[in-house]
């Protein structure tokens, strides 16, 4: 059972979440992280949405080989 952990509502399955898009890594020039995004197998950039929940919108860095959620920012609070 993979999980992730919502600020407000905890951990929950991912089922309640939404993906919604992959985000350029960090570092990649504006050309290339808009007509050449090439997405790492061991590092991901994702937005994702709590929709059967608080419906809070979450920016998820990932391991898509495993799953493995290596940081999670709650949009909007990032300074």
């Amino acid at each position: 059972m993979t999980v992730l952990s919502c600020p407000f509502c905890g951990v929950r399955e991912l089922s309640e979440f939404e993906f919604h898009k992959t985000l350029p890594n960090a570092g990649d020039d504006p050309l290339s992280a808009t007509y050449f995004r090439i997405n790492r197998v061991d590092d991901s950039q994702e937005y994702w949405q709590h929709v059967r929940g608080c419906r809070a919108w979450l920016q998820v860095r990932r391991n898509p080989s495993t799953g493995q959620v290596l940081e999670m920012i709650l949009l909007g609070t990032r300074t």
